[in-house]
């Protein structure tokens, strides 16, 4: 084999071998490869497995790999729309959009995770490793490696990236935010993320858990604040990775160009504002941003006992908007009271698909009942039932029409049009 063939080709090839060897999983996966390509449109991680679904939301092909309790993932897709991606943290895997098991690739490469512009360079952050810098932060080490040299190798180390707070790489999640963590990251903070510009630089969150965006050169090692009001947890890139749009502490949404370096800036109006941003999806046209945003609940969850261990109550309802591009206009798609969180966002051209968390309400109850034993640990299995349900949520983008399509759902992402 060329050592120097793209990494696309080889995936593509075990694939290939894949489905010739393993045989269909029941009969409506009973379809040719360029049937299943035709029909995916988006991918999730449904009942334990992560799943090709077409564009109304509804499961095509199951390609793994499985999770197990507690194992969460980032899922992406090449720009290209020809290969999914999913980082976790035993390793990097890939499938095709054409189905078939998805593959390991060898080596270990953690969730934060992007592949350059050019889709010859796979950039990581070893959130694992955190190192102590100036003014009492830590950053983490960046590495970069060539997409035709994975071998199981480790990539060079290009330098230190971020100033975050010590103990950022690590958080004590339970119950509701367990479900959330899975995809999403942290609640009000999101995960650490790195997004490739058109140069040598590579955009991602500065100061986790503050606001701001970084701007990093792996070939200097050169880190400096690009955008001290950006909240990059709510931030997202569009399909073809030309722009990254996100809220400020200024309360707008922030575009920046990704080639130029140019920003342009909407101001939502809102009456009583927009709300704190969660999640924010492209249209596939990029004509729009999908916007979901958290108000006060309608009825916020309150401990009247004392909790055997700390209980996350927090609740709220989320707001889905949806901003024109073009005009700037914005308009309110529909609303959900009384939910944890919205950890995954994606569109598809007639719906916008939302991985809504339940808030704590059944363990909450619980406590306050007296169901709960004093010194009950957490992590007692005995608690397991009390897990919060995650839900996709889907919403007609015309209409406004919502439907819970599938429970046990997570890490949604939209498959880039060609």
């Amino acid at each position: 084999m060329n050592r120097y063939k793209s990494i696309r080709q080889i995936v593509l090839c075990m694939l290939a071998v894949s489905m010739i060897v393993i045989p269909a999983a029941g009969g409506l996966h009973n379809r040719t490869a360029a049937q299943i390509d035709g029909a995916v449109a988006l991918a999730y991680v449904y009942q334990n497995t992560v799943t090709l679904a077409d564009a109304s939301g509804q499961a095509v092909e199951p390609t793994g790999p499985t999770f197990t309790y507690g194992q969460g993932a980032r899922l992406f897709w090449t720009a290209d729309g020809m290969t999914l991606y999913i980082a976790r943290d035993d390793g990097l895997y890939a499938t095709g959009a054409r189905g078939g098991a998805a593959a390991k690739i060898p080596g270990y490469y953690g969730r934060t995770i992007a592949i350059s512009q050019d889709a010859r360079m796979l950039y990581y952050l070893e959130s694992t490793a955190p190192q102590d810098v100036t003014g009492g932060s830590v950053a983490f080490p960046l590495r970069d490696l060539d997409l035709t040299l994975l071998d199981g190798g480790v990539g060079r180390l290009t330098g230190y990236f971020g100033r975050y707070e010590p103990g950022a790489s690590r958080a004590d999640v339970s119950f509701a935010a367990a479900s959330y963590v899975r995809d999403g990251g942290l609640l009000g903070m999101g995960r650490p993320n790195l997004w490739p510009t058109y140069g040598s630089n590579i955009f991602g969150t500065c100061c986790f858990p503050a606001p701001g965006l970084a701007l990093y050169d792996p070939g200097t090692g050169d880190f400096w604040v690009y955008d001290d009001a950006f909240l990059p947890g709510a931030a997202a890139a569009n399909s073809t990775r030309s722009h990254l749009a996100g809220p400020t502490t200024g309360g707008v949404i922030r575009v920046i160009d990704l080639i130029t370096g140019g920003t342009r800036d909407f101001a939502p109006d809102i009456a009583g504002g927009l709300g704190t941003v969660e999640r924010i999806a492209w249209a596939p046209d990029d004509t729009a941003l999908y916007i979901m945003a958290r108000r006060e609940a309608n009825t916020p969850l309150t401990l009247t006992a004392g909790p055997p261990f700390s209980v996350d109550i927090r609740s709220a309802n989320m707001v889905l908007y949806r901003l024109n591009l073009v005009n700037g206009l914005i308009r309110e798609l529909a609303w959900r009271p009384d939910v944890y969180g919205v950890s995954s966002l994606a569109a598809t051209q007639n719906y916008v698909f939302a991985v809504v968390v339940d808030p704590n309400t059944a363990l909450v109850n619980a406590i306050n009942n007296g169901q709960i034993a004093a010194g009950t640990s957490p992590t007692d299995p005995a608690l397991r039932g009390y897990m919060p349900a995650t839900h996709l949520w889907r919403i007609d983008v015309t209409s406004g029409a919502v439907d819970d399509i599938h429970d046990d759902v997570w890490g949604v992402v939209a498959r880039p049009i060609r």
